[in-house]
C-alpha cells in the first residue's frame, strides 16, 4: 500500500462524516467535558486539531474536530467562503445536538471561527484564536515553496524528516515559522520540541497533518482565494469573552493583525508570546499561556 493510502486509511478510523443541512462534514470527537470546537489551519484537517486541542482534551475538555470544507473528507461544496463555513458548523452541532462550545480558530480557520461566533452568537460560549488570521491577508508560496511544502513530494518528504530525523525537521519547522530570533533562540525552540515525548508526538503529527496532499490540496488552494480577498470581519460584534493569542515572531501570520482585532473586541484580551512562533502548543513559552487559557475556558460556564 502506497504511504499516503496507509495515511488516508488511518486518519479514516478516527473520524465519521456527517450529514447536516448544509452539506456533509466529516468530524471526530475525542475526551470529556466542555466541548470545544477546533478549527483547523492550512493545510490540515480534523487530525490537526485533535493534535492542536490535546492540551485542551487533557485538561476536561471534549474536543470536537472537523475537516473543513475541502480538506479530508469534507467536500468543498459544503461551505466555500468562510460565512458558508460559519454556518456550517452552526449545522455539525446540530446534527451532533450540542447547544454550545467553546471555539478555538488556528490560523486559516480565524476567519470563519470569528464569523460563526459573530453570526451564530447563542451557540458559543467563548472564543480562543491562536496564530489566526483576522485581517487581509496575502499568502503567494513561491514555486520552490509550493515544491517544498505544498505537494504531493513535499508532504512525503516532511514526514518521513519528522519521523526519522525529528531535529532536522524542528529545525526547519523553527525557521520556517519565526522570525526575529536569534541563533541561541532557535537552538532552544527546536530542544524544547525534541525534550518531550508528548510535544515532540505533536510536532509530527502536524507535519503529518499536511498529507496525504491530494485529500488537502483543495481546501488549501481555497483559503488562499479566501485569504487574499478578504472583507474585513466583524470583530466588534463578537459578545463572547474573547482571547486571542499570537507568537511576537510569528513569521507566517503577522502578529499585527492580532492587535488589530483586539482593539475591536467587545470583551476579551490579547496574549503576546515572548519569542513565540506560529505552532503555538510546542513554543517553549506557552506554558504560562495554556495555564490562563485553561482558567478562561473552565470560569466562562
Amino acid at each position: 500500500m502506497h504511504w499516503s493510502e496507509r495515511i488516508g486509511t488511518d486518519l479514516s478510523r478516527h473520524a465519521t462524516v456527517i450529514k447536516t443541512e448544509r452539506g456533509d462534514v466529516e468530524v471526530a470527537r475525542e475526551g470529556d467535558g466542555i466541548p470545544v470546537l477546533i478549527i483547523h489551519g492550512s493545510p490540515g484537517g480534523f487530525d490537526q486539531g485533535l493534535m492542536y486541542g490535546c492540551h485542551l482534551r487533557d485538561n476536561g475538555c471534549e474536543l470536537i474536530a472537523l475537516s473543513r470544507p475541502g480538506f479530508l473528507g469534507t467536500p468543498l461544496s459544503s461551505g466555500q467562503t468562510p460565512t458558508e463555513q460559519a454556518d456550517l458548523y452552526a449545522a455539525v452541532l446540530d446534527a451532533l445536538e450540542i447547544e454550545r462550545v467553546t471555539v478555538l480558530g488556528y490560523s486559516s480557520g480565524g476567519p470563519s471561527a470569528v464569523l460563526f461566533a459573530a453570526h451564530h452568537p447563542d451557540r458559543v460560549r467563548s472564543l480562543l484564536l491562536d496564530s489566526a488570521v483576522l485581517g487581509n491577508y496575502n499568502f503567494s508560496p513561491g514555486l520552490v515553496e509550493r515544491l517544498l511544502l505544498f505537494s504531493s513530494f513535499g508532504t512525503w518528504f516532511w514526514h518521513t524528516v519528522a519521523q526519522r530525523w525529528p531535529k532536522v525537521a524542528a529545525s526547519v519547522l523553527v525557521d520556517g515559522s519565526s522570525t526575529g530570533l536569534d541563533k541561541p533562540q532557535r537552538r532552544a525552540a527546536v530542544e524544547w520540541i525534541l525534550a518531550d515525548k508528548e510535544r515532540l508526538k505533536i510536532f509530527q503529527g502536524m507535519l503529518t497533518s499536511f498529507a496525504p496532499w491530494k485529500l488537502r490540496r483543495a481546501g488549501f488552494n481555497n483559503d488562499g482565494d479566501n485569504e487574499n480577498d478578504l472583507a474585513p470581519l466583524p470583530i466588534a460584534e463578537i459578545t463572547c469573552s474573547t482571547m486571542i493569542t499570537h507568537g511576537l515572531n510569528d513569521s507566517v501570520v503577522p502578529v499585527e493583525l492580532a492587535i488589530r482585532a483586539s482593539e475591536s473586541l467587545m470583551s476579551g484580551e490579547l496574549v503576546l508570546i515572548d519569542e513565540g512562533h506560529h505552532f503555538l502548543p510546542i513554543d517553549r513559552h506557552f506554558q504560562t499561556t495554556m495555564e490562563r487559557r485553561l482558567q478562561f475556558v473552565h470560569s466562562d460556564k
